[in-house]
């Protein structure tokens, strides 16, 4: 379901009288690419944005690597790093409504994995599954089975995803780790979360938290408690290793999305943008290696 390429989606959504509504059921949250006709079976649904949508949010796909360390991660130890954030900065859980704190997401709006691989089946490729039971469309045939898929598939991808975490950092103790922390950059972007087993450290580079990131990257779309202007903190391992940046993808470079970053991402930025153009390269050249 991308709109540009496969590691695109769009989510959609009506906004009126300030009230958001994601139209799940109504063709959202996210605008299907993609219909059965394409193999030849009748089918009367639309692709693209459904017509009652008056807003579209552009997502960039997140790396799988190190997904399953953030799942070991407890939720009372991002509450604990929250508390040690300087006030100006300091983000917030997006708390879900039966208490969990949110890890996944771009808007943390997913407490575990399985369930956002669930929620991924659903809205993305239409296979709804006994988490994310309800299908985004009616007709053609859509949810004849209910769920389309068992247990197995989530348990099998998730199974699947513990097999590919990122390697450890190599250039800790450098120049630009030292910058990295020096500008601000590590307040948000928190190097080490407590994990699994004995307090193993995460190397994930992100407090989980969201944060106001100022108007010119809202996207005005709520998820759980996340306003339209908060993001998650995205994890940095490998960062080096995308084709795009930030939520939509506008950033072609680190560089430009360190500079893209307001609200309370501004101070960081700014700190990054005073630097010598070798100080700038020395915290690139440690953000390549972590």
């Amino acid at each position: 379901m991308g709109t540009t390429s496969d590691t695109f989606v769009t989510r959609v959504a009506l906004i009126q009288d300030g009230q958001f509504d994601s139209l799940l059921g109504a063709g959202g949250p996210v605008a299907r690419e993609h219909s059965i006709s394409e193999f030849g079976l009748p089918c009367g649904l639309a692709t693209g944005v459904p017509p009652m949508a008056n807003a579209t949010s552009l997502r960039s796909a997140m790396t799988l690597r190190g997904t399953s360390l953030i799942d070991t991660i407890d939720g009372r130890d991002i509450i604990a790093n929250q508390a040690a954030e300087p006030a100006d900065v300091r983000g917030r859980p997006n708390l879900l409504p039966d208490g969990r704190v949110g890890h996944f997401g771009w808007k943390a709006q997913t407490a575990t994995l399985v369930e956002f691989m669930a929620e991924a089946f659903r809205d993305e490729i239409g296979l709804t599954n006994p988490l994310a039971q309800h299908d985004e469309v009616s007709g053609c045939g859509a949810s004849l089975l209910r769920p389309e898929a068992d247990a197995t598939a989530l348990t099998s991808v998730v199974a699947f995803l513990d097999t590919i975490d990122p390697p450890a950092p190599t250039t800790v103790g450098t120049a630009g780790d030292a910058l990295f922390h020096s500008t601000g950059c590590a307040a948000c972007h928190t190097p080490q979360l407590p994990g699994p087993g004995a307090r193993t450290p995460v190397n994930l580079y992100s407090d989980l938290l969201l944060h106001d990131m100022g108007p010119t990257l809202a996207d005005g779309f709520q998820q759980g408690s996340a306003g339209g202007s908060e993001f998650r903190t995205p994890p940095l391992w490998r960062v080096a290793d995308r084709h795009h940046f930030l939520h939509d993808g506008r950033a072609a470079t680190i560089h430009d999305a360190i500079v893209a970053h307001g609200g309370q991402g501004t101070a960081a930025s700014t700190a990054f943008q005073s630097l010598s153009a070798a100080d700038q390269q020395a915290l690139l050249d440690f953000l390549a290696g972590i």
